[in-house]
């Protein structure tokens, strides 16, 4: 993976600043390098396929120098909503190393976020009524 883009957000009044809903789950999007996985998405955006589970494990790099994992995504029936191939402008220096890439969007019933430091977790369901 090499980005990652993802938000909630709540609609609130700009004037009063009172909540004006419940909370909105923007599409869940990464960029990847092209690879085994591209024919795979692609059916999944084409046929409108349900995925059960998807985990996207989150590293970082401890005082020590060593790579952990620290984070987890749970997302439950996830459906691909959009996958872009992107081939990067090899006329251009900085193109030229870069191999071709996809953006993939994802659109979820449940998030789960897990620190896995004390197991400290939140879930939410779009269909879970939220009232504001």
């Amino acid at each position: 993976m090499q980005s990652f883009n993802h938000g909630v957000h709540i609609p609130y009044d700009n004037t009063f600043g009172k909540l004006t809903g419940t909370r909105v789950h923007d599409q869940l999007s990464f960029t990847k390098e092209l690879d085994k996985a591209t024919p795979y998405l692609n059916r999944a955006v084409c046929q409108g396929e349900t995925l059960q589970q998807a985990i996207i494990k989150w590293y970082r790099i401890n005082d020590a120098g060593v790579k952990e994992k620290f984070m987890h995504i749970i997302l439950k029936n996830v459906k691909v909503v959009a996958v872009t191939p992107v081939m990067h402008n090899f006329k251009n220096t900085g193109g030229q190393m870069n191999n071709p890439t996809e953006s993939i969007s994802l659109a979820y019933e449940s998030i789960t976020w897990l620190y896995l430091e004390g197991n400290i977790s939140y879930t939410d369901s779009w269909n879970q009524r939220v009232v504001a």
